[in-house]
């Protein structure tokens, strides 16, 4: 007897999310690894780098600003591969005095929500630095699993730093 798999699943149907509000001018330097091999000192350079690089977002990125008091405090990113039912997700939050408070975790759980329940993605995956254990507690918290570690992975002023590879699926996923 021959026993034929499923079919793979149609892509995603992905609705545009629009950008509301450029980056604020107060956030703090700490976009991801590329742009610091270049890194000139300059407080304010992932502003500078990410509004040069202004372009359309392509299909399936969706970007938040985390916005508190009226203010961007930082930002939100999903990438979703349709293909595959899954997506990236990162998050940062700028603003020193507005860290430990939960905003992290409440931006996260709204993302995953959204990705999981609107997109209906069947995993969300990401990855952090190593040294970050604020940003790890946030994800753990938030129901992401530690899946492994690429050692030495990025790049940065103070040297090669390992990334965690996180992880969540829809299976998991507590709501």
């Amino acid at each position: 007897m021959d026993v034929k798999p499923d079919p793979l699943p149609d892509p995603l149907p992905l609705p545009p999310l629009p950008v509301r509000h450029p980056i604020d001018p107060e956030e703090e330097d700490g976009y991801g690894s590329a742009w610091r091999r270049e890194w000139d000192g300059r407080r304010y350079h992932t502003r500078e780098h990410l509004a040069a690089g202004r372009r359309p977002p392509e299909p399936g990125d969706y970007t938040w600003v985390v916005e508190h008091d009226g203010h961007g405090i930082g930002g939100a990113v999903l990438r979703v591969d349709a293909d595959q039912h899954r997506a990236t997700y990162a998050v940062g939050l700028f603003v020193a005095s507005l860290r430990g408070q939960g905003l992290g975790r409440e931006v996260t759980r709204l993302v995953l929500a959204w990705g999981f329940g609107e997109l209906g993605l069947h995993r969300i995956e990401l990855e952090v630095l190593a040294f970050n254990t604020r940003a790890i507690r946030c994800y753990l918290a938030c129901g992401f699993r530690s899946e492994g570690v690429r050692r030495e992975a990025e790049l940065y002023p103070a040297g090669w730093q390992d990334l965690i590879v996180m992880g969540l699926l829809r299976s998991e996923y507590a709501g």
